[in-house]
């Protein structure tokens, strides 16, 4: 198979392995964050299975909660800054030296993504939070269960009715 290899000023090549470097180096570290974290829902897992009845355990729950939530928002609202000043930068770069203005949108896509990955996993780590504490509350028992998306949505359109 043939690839095609876009032609690269020297200023260019050089943003680009500057750029891969970076992106590699965040991606690593967001992937070491993410392994450690699937190591404390473990462990969280293990120590809710002992049960969290205390009403103190339930507010440290809940702070912890808002905690990752206020965290993930702080953290798209940096993600979207950085993809508009990103494109600012890549288009006034365009006009100089296109290889150099295409690598750093690369790499600046890479970050973007990475920085994506780190939002749903704080959330997805709020949601765990969230049911392990549901668990652990008293007032989460005897309600009913649904198995599917659509008896859940039923079931909660006749409540607003």
């Amino acid at each position: 198979m043939v690839q095609e290899r876009v032609w690269q000023s020297p200023g260019g090549a050089a943003q680009q392995r500057l750029a891969q470097r970076l992106a590699d180096d965040y991606d690593a570290r967001a992937t070491a964050w993410l392994a450690r974290m699937d190591n404390v829902k473990a462990e969280a897992e293990e120590i809710s299975s002992l049960g969290l009845a205390s009403p103190d355990d339930l507010a440290t729950m809940d702070n912890i909660i808002e905690e990752y939530e206020a965290h993930a928002d702080v953290r798209a609202l940096f993600s979207s800054r950085l993809v508009k000043r990103i494109r600012r930068e890549v288009k006034a770069m365009f006009e100089i030296d296109p290889s150099v203005a295409a690598a750093a949108r690369d790499g600046g896509n890479r970050l973007i993504a990475t920085d994506k990955k780190i939002v749903e996993a704080l959330l997805d780590y709020a949601l765990f939070l969230r049911a392990l504490r549901a668990e652990g509350s008293g007032e989460a028992h005897g309600g009913p269960t649904f198995d599917n998306a659509d008896d859940l949505q039923r079931h909660l359109d006749s409540l607003a009715a």
